[in-house]
């Protein structure tokens, strides 16, 4: 009994040091900032919903600490900043050194995980990636999917009409979440038909934006616990809603490449693209993982050409990306676009003038879209208003 007492008494103190060295780390540095606790540093104050770190690192920087402090989470330690000068250094003339984001162990080892996506990933990695996904918003690539938008846009609509009629208020998001919902099914996962206000999925991706964050909160304390994590939510995928989520994409994608292999066998073309599957199935690799690009020196002067090749994994995790990137910008950008009209209808009137005025024809083409320059102000001063990107 007296050695195992002894046993975790040696364990304890290194590991308790450790945590202390970490958490001291900027005391040690001179630099200020909120200190938190040992072992968890803020993390624990990064877990309110109702108070994202975003705001709460603008309070700290308008109120305590003014523009450059640091901060622990956890095991990472963290500079924020927002003298100018500061973030001209790391971002365009020290790019070569600070062009990966920063990542919590939960998320994976961005060189060694076969399904990264181009939020995550770094280096030759992610150049490959952006290389690959650029096309899939060129205006080319947004005609082929627009009469599909049009038709998800078309049927909120009609819901709109709807509850309009009824005098009462409209909670603008709901009906918007449908809709963006609605069009990447369409577009990047599979879905054949419209399930607008009847999707399976969406309560699924709306918790991953509004949901606990507990397992950042545990693999940022713990780093160790993110690889038994994600083993744990890849065999049991309902238990994480991100890798359920994953794992409807992935049967959406294997579903495509049977469809694909039965045309070809059958003499079929396989044609244009049509949808963001199809565009990045085009651009699949006969390899399960790009292993030359670990450890490969990555520089911004580099003009090396870039392999345009994505591997099965890869497919899977860019279609994700149209989640994480597309649901939750899209949906709160129209909903305080028309939160924002409501509140002004003489703005409201001129946008209504000028789509009556340039969209004379039944179906909205991109070249009348192109047309709306008031309509475009008015989107831009609300996205002014009420930005989406992080702080």
């Amino acid at each position: 009994m007296s050695f195992i007492l002894l046993l975790i008494t040696f364990l304890i103190i290194p590991v308790t040091s450790y945590y202390l060295w970490i958490w001291s780390y900027w005391i040690r540095k001179g630099v200020r900032g909120p200190r938190g606790l040992p072992f968890v540093g803020v993390l624990d104050k990064f877990q309110d919903f109702y108070k994202p770190p975003g705001l709460i690192l603008r309070d700290w920087t308008k109120q305590t600490y003014g523009q450059t402090y640091g901060i622990t989470e956890g095991v990472e330690k963290t500079l924020i900043t927002s003298n100018s000068e500061f973030v001209n250094e790391v971002f365009i003339r020290q790019y070569d050194n600070f062009y990966g984001r920063k990542l919590n162990s939960f998320q994976g080892d961005p060189n060694k995980n076969k399904r990264m996506h181009l939020l995550v990933s770094q280096g030759h990695r992610w150049k490959r990636l952006r290389a690959l996904s650029s096309p899939a918003f060129s205006n080319n690539s947004l005609k082929k999917v627009r009469s599909t938008i049009e038709d998800s846009a078309l049927e909120v609509m009609g819901y709109l009409e709807k509850v309009a009629d009824t005098g009462v208020y409209v909670d603008f998001l709901e009906y918007y979440q449908e809709f963006t919902m609605d069009v990447i099914g369409k577009i990047a996962m599979g879905q054949t038909e419209s399930q607008m206000f009847n999707n399976p999925l969406l309560p699924k991706v709306k918790s991953i934006f509004s949901g606990s964050r507990w397992t950042f909160f545990i693999a940022g304390v713990f780093p160790i616990s993110g690889v038994f994590l994600r083993a744990l939510f890849t065999k049991f995928t309902s238990i994480q809603p991100a890798f359920f989520l994953l794992d409807v994409i992935e049967k959406a994608v294997t579903a495509r490449i049977a469809q694909r292999e039965a045309d070809v066998a059958k003499g079929i073309e396989l044609g244009e693209p049509r949808d963001f599957i199809d565009l990045f199935l085009d651009a699949q690799a006969g390899v399960e993982f790009f292993s030359g690009e670990m450890g490969k020196e990555f520089a911004a002067s580099q003009a090396g050409k870039v392999d345009k090749h994505l591997t099965f994994d890869e497919i899977i995790g860019q279609c994700f990306v149209f989640l994480l990137a597309g649901f939750d910008t899209t949906a709160l950008s129209l909903s305080y676009t028309s939160y924002l009209l409501s509140l002004h209808p003489d703005i409201q009137k001129k946008c209504q003038e000028e789509v009556d005025r340039e969209c004379t024809t039944p179906e909205v083409t991109f070249e009348q879209l192109a047309k709306l320059k008031y309509m475009e102000w008015a989107m831009k001063e609300a996205f002014r208003l009420y930005p989406l990107a992080s702080l």
